[in-house]
């Protein structure tokens, strides 16, 4: 076997360095052109899809020079040859190694009266991306022109591979392909295929052009432009995204044909024609803007003529955040709907259409060292019409709240809540006007590893200036009241063998509030929350600023976990907990309270493996009965098997108008390599009806996935006659390309599955 010849080259040496960095150009030319194609791509593990053998093209990682070797170019050939006017010719088994790329081939010359290279037989180019393999290329040293014909590229990242008749670079940056086709799919099952007569790339400028583009699907042309602009970088340029198409039972066939404006570095838009059958033209906006301190999104949708309501609807959503500094922020947070039933007509699932308020509103957080500081204005729009005016919610405008604490020893902390607000309604009967609140304290923290002690002394104070709907102030008292609180808990642990902990964990709260009249006052925005575990540990039972409970009591409760004791992970843990009264409750929504205990609270939480699971349950022991309860099983393993099952229900009581009992079971399942069912099924046994139902598929080869998938959820519109919206959900991926009818398929089913995932 010929003994093979090598050469090392620095970045001061002669025409081998011209002809290699040359080389390293073409590369990053080509490379440019594969990024145009596999911008939105996927990276694929599934080692069967692997295809880089089938095609031919084996990648070999480049070498890594070492920092201080890094401008070195090595060249080994079993034979080489030097002609006295400077050119070379490299003869069997050419190897030429650099920093990140490796090049190939049977044969290089090095042409010095022409100052061109010529690189033949078997050209092979390995990158930190790609591969590529070539029947032949040459190259002007001194000049940017080059030349490749008959190229094969392979990317393993995407499993994008691909080819060209000809790959030239007329000037520096520019690159251009002829009769370039690309596809992931492996070369003995193409089930899609890309293909363009001539790809122009302009590397500097991060943009790139084709001509007579044809994209085929199971050799069905299913898009063709005969021009097409686009991005090969990280910078945007305007034009054309994927369209989107869909169905459903209230808007018909929907096509949405996307325009992104690249309108400055900080600003874009999308403008999106949206097209619907039964209701007729919308234009869908999204605007993003981003300065030094400020970001922010608008959304706005507006259809001129609803074909059914024979009126004009629109919907806006604007979110901004501005950090002025690492202590002053600002958040805005603005909706709105041309009319009541708008959600419900145009939302994409059961949440959307069931809202019944929308809110808006804007805050300034100022904070310093422990204390935070809000200036909050809110409002409501109702969209559920049958809502009475006089039991909508108050307008907050404005709110101003100061609450922090300071340490004066380290057991002792000062607190402090405070905030005076406006309350506005939108009738002309209900009370408004200003309220004050101001709540001070001490408290006092004590700990060991085993136990803590935390005794609180608070001052409640309220006081109001409020006015009747014609004007007129209406007198109200003031209230104050001391309140006192010991939370104390003990810390139990004993080994399990097999590196479990289990803890055992005694926790006792007392709780005293005197009772103050409180009847003479309004109610803004005061309620009593869902009795739950967290709830049994609060100084107030109810919500807002309007009512302070009396309370002469005490809770006891017991949580127990199990723990890995090398890692720290929590696999179970339970508690159970119950509120003892030792006086009657007066400050209360329906009448005094007698009973001498509150409803039992049972909360369990479990992880194990791949299973999670949570139960809770809330115990009527008067009537000894379930007053709430909900379960729920969460399977998913790395198989893509994912399950869950939800039990919830509540009991009839005076502020719920109706009784709550649901169960919610979905589901990913493959039943083969390629095909994976899904489905949910949210039922209302209260109501004896289905709230949202999906069924369907995916199918997930090598080279292309789809999901087919029919939605079905209740609606409350009057617009139309069918009591459920029907969806068809379709989803059509290309791998190395992304998805061609858009992703609102996959968006809805994370919304409804948990666990589910893009298809990839």
């Amino acid at each position: 076997m010929p003994k093979k010849h090598y050469s090392n080259f620095y970045s001061s040496s002669d025409h081998a360095l011209s002809v290699l960095t040359l080389k390293f150009k073409y590369t990053t030319l080509l490379l440019g052109i594969i990024l145009m194609l596999s911008h939105s791509a996927y990276a694929i593990d599934d080692q069967a899809c692997k295809i880089g053998n089938v095609s031919g093209i084996v990648y070999e990682a480049p070498p890594l020079f070492s920092p201080d070797k890094r401008a070195n170019i090595d060249i080994s050939a079993n034979k080489t040859t030097s002609e006295k006017d400077g050119s070379s010719i490299f003869e069997g088994d050419v190897v030429i190694e650099k920093h990140e790329l490796r090049i190939r081939a049977d044969h290089a010359e090095y042409d010095n009266t022409n100052k061109q290279v010529s690189v033949t037989g078997n050209v092979h180019v390995d990158t930190p991306s790609m591969s590529v393999d070539a029947d032949g290329g040459n190259f002007l040293v001194g000049t940017e022109r080059s030349e490749f014909i008959n190229i094969q590229f392979y990317i393993p990242e995407t499993r994008l591979r691909g080819g060209a008749e000809s790959v030239t670079s007329p000037g520096k940056n520019i690159a251009k392909m002829h009769d370039s086709y690309v596809t992931s799919c492996p070369p003995d099952d193409i089930d899609w295929l890309l293909q363009a007569k001539s790809i122009q790339l302009d590397m500097e400028d991060e943009y790139g052009k084709a001509k007579g583009v044809l994209l085929r699907f199971k050799q069905v042309p299913i898009l063709y432009t005969p021009y097409i602009e686009f991005p090969i970088g990280d910078r945007r340029r305007s034009g054309l995204l994927i369209p989107t198409i869909g169905t459903s039972s209230s808007r018909g066939f929907e096509l949405t044909v996307p325009y992104y404006w690249n309108i400055a570095p900080n600003q874009d838009a999308i403008l999106a024609p949206h097209f619907m059958n039964r209701r007729g033209w919308q234009l869908d906006t999204n605007y993003r803007y981003l300065t030094r301190t400020t970001k922010g999104v608008l959304d706005f949708d507006y259809l001129h003529q609803d074909r059914i309501t024979q009126e004009t609807r629109y919907s806006i959503n604007y979110d901004q955040q501005t950090i002025f500094n690492s202590n002053l922020r600002l958040a805005v947070d603005y909706k709105d709907v041309s009319d009541a039933e708008y959600l419900s007509d145009f939302s994409t699932n059961l949440n959307g259409a069931s809202t019944t308020h929308l809110p808006r509103s804007a805050s300034l957080d100022a904070s310093y060292s422990n204390w935070l500081m809000r200036a909050l204005i809110q409002t409501y729009e109702t969209l559920d019409l049958s809502i009475a005016e006089s039991d909508r919610p108050y307008r907050i405008l404005p709110q101003l709240t100061v609450n922090g604490s300071e340490g004066i020893t380290d057991t002792i902390d000062f607190f402090m809540q405070s905030e005076l607000v406006n309350f506005v309604h939108e009738d002309d009967v209900s009370v408004e006007g200003p309220r004050f609140n101001l709540t001070p304290g001490l408290h006092f923290n004590f700990r060991d590893s085993g136990w803590f002690l935390k005794p609180e002394l608070d001052y409640y104070f309220t006081a109001y200036n409020i006015e009747d709907g014609a004007g007129n102030s209406v007198p109200t008292d003031e209230i104050s009241a001391p309140i006192a609180s010991v939370d104390s808990g003990l810390f139990f642990d004993r080994n399990m063998g097999n590196g479990f902990l289990q803890t055992l964990e005694p926790r006792l709260f007392y709780l005293y509030i005197p009772y103050r009249d409180q009847s003479g006052l309004p109610i803004f925005d005061s309620s009593i929350p869902d009795f739950s575990y967290a709830q049994m540990f609060r100084k107030n039972r109810f919500n807002g600023g309007d009512r302070l409970g009396d309370a002469n009591q005490v809770t006891l409760a017991l949580s127990s976990r199990i723990i890995d004791s090398n890692t720290g992970l929590e696999y179970m843990r339970a508690s159970i907990g119950q509120i003892y009264y030792f006086d009657d409750r007066r400050i209360t929504e329906s009448g005094p309270e007698t009973a001498n205990t509150s409803d039992v609270i049972g909360d369990v939480v479990a992880n194990y493996g791949n299973w999670r699971g949570k139960a809770g349950i809330q115990w009527d022991v008067d009537l000894n009965q379930t007053e709430k309860g909900n379960a729920s099983i969460h399977y998913e393993n790395n198989k893509n098997y994912i399950v869950n099952l939800g039990y919830s229900k509540r009991r009839q009581t005076i502020n719920n108008l109706e009784a709550i009992e649901q169960t919610d079971f979905s589901f990913v399942a493959p039943v083969s390599n390629d095909i994976t069912l899904l489905g949910r099924w949210n039922y209302s046994l209260a109501q004896e009806r289905e709230l949202e139902t999906i069924a369907g598929l995916s199918y997930d080869s090598c080279c292309w996935s789809m999901i087919l998938a029919l939605q079905r959820y209740l609606v409350n519109s009057s617009s139309i006659d069918e009591e459920y919206d029907n969806t068809i959900l379709f989803q059509l991926v290309l791998k190395g390309l992304g998805s061609v009818s858009g992703d609102s398929a996959t968006d809805r089913l994370k919304s409804s599955i948990l666990g589910f995932k893009e298809q990839n």
